[in-house]
């Protein structure tokens, strides 16, 4: 068995955001999981982003480097300075896989992960891409035809050497979706109620607060339901009064339940029989790991437009219905509701079957992939295919 100072070492490039940067957490974990030291995988992440905080806690190393993405395709000093900065960064991620001679590195897309995806390039040290999106990242693009390999979420994302293997999820959402059951339980949820469950993100969306805020005083008319608002720090402070008791004197909690940030948001996921979300990778690889129908927002200013593109993949199935973000508001949520769960006949929507975009065992998937492209691996990391998981609804 290696030890961990005698181990090949592990870079896995990306982050800035949620998005990017928990799939590869997810992967790290199940490639400790299979014996690969945690010592020897480290995250080349972003300055500007929350990997400073976030990776350490899951137990890995990083290095943050500086950058920014560009924010249009026109010359300006904005993104002339972007452009430095990113340039700097490359240089400093080239010298870091110089110096590390990693097994493998993993590139997670976005423009965090252009310094050391470009290092494995120089060096030929064995790329993977895990691209998170129905279409894939100006970085990926750029640098995916000189990768081993692509994990991708669906097929058709423009990569080359595509393997499908779903979109990795926290473990705690794999969790949440086992014990779906006693979700509302562990919440303190009404157990009786139809329960929608609103979010947009660490920030929030205005967009979907502004339509829950329109749309309280009929929402407050409807027995039986149960919103549970995720509202983000952004818009926290601007939330309107809390609306009166409902005819029958319940309290406002019991059918409206607003807070600012939920670090257990899977589990409120498996508690609700819909979410209304924007249609971030990682929100559609959780609604389809969880099996929760959605009414998707996508952001109209996503790169490549790439939201909508992740939410047609839930709509293929029967699991979503897209509105257009500008189309959103107080009475076309209402109607949405109406749509999705059918209150004339009092019917939730129910379960949805696990989804390829996301799987609960894409991060062993992924995993599998960086160790039969890498160098070289642990003598204690274990070379077999991820058995399947039952979907338990």
């Amino acid at each position: 068995m290696a030890t961990p100072g005698s181990a090949p070492s592990l870079l896995i490039a990306g982050g800035g955001t949620a998005g990017h940067l928990m799939p590869g957490l997810a992967v790290a974990s199940a490639l400790t999981e299979r014996g690969w030291p945690a010592e020897r995988i480290h995250f080349v992440g972003s300055a500007r982003g929350i990997d400073s905080q976030i990776v350490p806690d899951a137990g890995f190393g990083v290095t943050l480097l500086g950058g920014r993405g560009l924010t249009a395709r026109r010359v300006n000093l904005t993104n002339a300075r972007a452009a430095a900065s990113l340039a700097w960064a490359t240089v400093r991620g080239i010298a870091l896989v110089r110096r590390r001679r990693p097994a493998a590195v993993l590139s997670l897309g976005g423009y965090a992960a252009l310094p050391a995806t470009v290092g494995a390039v120089i060096w030929r040290v064995p790329l993977v891409i895990a691209e998170q999106n129905a279409v894939a990242s100006a970085t990926n693009r750029l640098l995916g035809r000189f990768a081993r390999a692509a994990a991708v979420p669906v097929r058709g994302t423009g990569l080359h050497r595509e393997v499908v293997t779903g979109n990795p999820v926290r473990p705690e959402v794999v969790e949440a979706a086992h014990e779906a059951a006693d979700a509302r339980t562990r919440l303190g949820w009404p157990s009786d109620a139809t329960a929608v469950v609103v979010f947009g993100g660490s920030l929030g969306s205005r967009r979907i607060n502004t339509a829950v805020w329109m749309a309280l005083a009929s929402l407050r008319d409807r027995d039986g339901l149960f919103i549970y608002h995720v509202v983000g720090k952004r818009d926290w402070d601007e939330r309107p009064s809390p609306p009166p008791p409902r005819p029958d004197g319940s309290r406002v909690r019991d059918w409206y339940w607003a807070v600012p940030f939920d670090e257990q948001l899977p589990v409120a996921l498996a508690a609700a029989d819909l979410a209304i979300c924007r249609a971030g990778a990682s929100t559609v690889a959780e609604l389809s790991v969880i099996g929760t129908p959605a009414v998707l927002v996508p952001l109209p200013i996503a790169t490549n437009d790439h939201q909508r593109r992740n939410a047609e993949e839930l709509v293929a199935m029967g699991g979503a219905r897209v509105v257009v973000d500008a189309e959103f508001d107080g009475d076309r949520m209402l109607a949405e509701l109406d749509q999705m769960l059918g209150w004339q006949h009092r019917a939730a929507a129910g379960r949805l079957p696990e989804a390829t975009f996301g799987r609960q065992d894409s991060a062993q998937r992924v995993a599998e992939l960086v160790i039969q492209h890498s160098s070289a691996v642990p003598g204690s990391v274990r070379h077999e295919a991820p058995a399947p998981r039952k979907h338990t609804t």
